[in-house]
């Protein structure tokens, strides 16, 4: 069963712009596979988290993005207490 998570668009990237959301409790992220264009994404940390904490890897998006996607990878901080970001692949239909 699919986990599903809110997710919003992103107009800017790059380290300031990931660092200002991840202050504001947002997790960068972005969706790519399936041979169309890329989309960078935010999430709610404390939404992912829990999603984490079940152990979902298969996710259903909703909000700006909806598709069902695969948990392709997480990146960590150094001491593996905060998520950095995510990347997402298509799931195919």
């Amino acid at each position: 069963m699919a986990e599903t998570l809110k997710a919003t668009k992103r107009e800017k990237t790059g380290k300031i712009a990931n660092r200002k959301l991840r202050l504001e409790g947002k997790i960068p992220a972005v969706l790519y596979g399936d041979g169309k264009d890329v989309i960078h994404l935010e999430l709610c940390a404390e939404q992912f988290s829990a999603i984490v904490r079940h152990g979902a890897k298969d996710i259903s998006l909703e909000g700006d993005v909806t598709e069902n996607v695969v948990m392709r990878e997480v990146q960590w901080d150094t001491f593996g207490l905060e998520v950095l970001h995510v990347d997402f692949f298509r799931a195919g239909n």
